[in-house]
């Protein structure tokens, strides 16, 4: 029994002792993908895949590995990833199918999984957002919005919506905006979950939503992907209508079925066209620029993609059915 121990303890030991990777370097047997083609200037490049914590270099630790060992493997593994935030010490990921939230602590090369929030077992967390010290999450069939501290502990809960579903935060002025996509509109609170103001309702005008779902701030705009109505719209912080653009389609420049939406450095709006398998690149005024992604499931391919998070430049696409983020990297305008 005790030599038993020994090689237990010994075998765990040196699982432990491996070099962490750094979680979002280009393995070298990742393929080699920009988009446009060659002779144009790639403008986007594919870096790397991930489906769960060791993909990231976060390996189990001693301890985690000798409970396993009497309770059973805990599943690590992204689901149906659908929501996505990123800042410079996490990334969280919303998985409905697993009804849990994937946190991935990259400053600590530590993995958590999110799936009870104080009392409540989550159902379908679908809308993730990070501001500073806080982590929100909404879940659409528990019909709430979850507010936790930086150590992942309930702070309070936002209730009274329809179906909260997307979750942007405006990190100067600290207000978090959530679609209630049944009530066609985006409730604004502040950090910790005091009503502000209420932007849309329901039509086909501009500032009206048809079920909005994902959006994004970025480039100091709020960006809403205004789903049934095959459009994104933008506003200013204050709820002030700004543009409008999209139809529906599936030819350049239209939509399928828009989901995730994200700005990047140069203010380029990244839309998701799930039924479409691409993600597609738009000046604010709505001429198409790019289009990169088809369906499958090799690299640079989706099966569905949803939410989309831009950090740095670096871009992260939940692949919904492949079950699976994908990072590329935003290369800039005088490459």
């Amino acid at each position: 029994m005790k030599l038993s121990w020994f090689l237990l303890l010994t075998v765990l030991l040196s699982a432990c002792a491996t070099t962490v990777p750094e979680p979002f370097a280009r393995s070298e047997s990742e393929p080699s993908l920009v988009w446009p083609a060659a002779p144009e200037p790639a403008r986007i490049e594919y870096v790397k895949q991930f489906t769960g914590a060791e993909d990231l270099g976060m390996n189990k630790s001693f301890w985690h590995r000798i409970v396993e060992f009497f309770a059973g493997p805990e599943d690590r593994r992204m689901v149906r990833p659908y929501a996505i935030a990123v800042n410079n010490e996490r990334l969280v990921v919303a998985d409905p199918d697993a009804s849990a939230v994937h946190v991935f602590n990259l400053k600590q090369k530590k993995y958590k999984k999110i799936s009870r929030v104080g009392k409540l077992s989550l159902n379908s967390p679908i809308g993730i957002a990070m501001g500073e010290n806080r982590l929100y999450i909404a879940d659409s069939v528990l019909n709430r919005v979850f507010v936790l501290d930086e150590n992942l502990e309930i702070l309070t809960t936002l209730q009274q919506f329809q179906r909260p579903t997307g979750l942007a935060f405006d990190s100067m002025r600290q207000h978090l905006f959530v679609t209630d996509t049944l009530a066609h509109h985006v409730k604004v609170f502040d950090r910790d979950g005091h009503f502000q103001f209420l932007i849309g309702g329901h039509g086909e005008k501009d500032a009206q939503f048809n079920f909005p779902s994902h959006l994004s701030f970025g480039d100091d705009l709020l960006f809403v992907n205004d789903t049934m109505n095959f459009r994104i719209q933008s506003f200013k912080h204050d709820g002030s209508h700004l543009n409008t653009f999209g139809r529906q389609g599936d030819v350049s420049g239209a939509f399928a079925q828009s989901k995730g939406v994200a700005v990047d450095s140069d203010g380029h709006v990244y839309v998701a066209d799930a039924l479409a398998g691409r993600i597609q690149i738009f000046d604010q005024n709505g001429l198409l620029l790019l289009g990169f992604g088809t369906f499958g499931r090799e690299p640079g391919n989706f099966q569905l993609p949803a939410g989309i998070s831009i950090w740095k430049d670096k871009i992260f696409v939940a692949d919904s059915y492949n079950g699976r983020v994908q990072m590329f990297r935003y290369l800039g305008e005088d490459n």
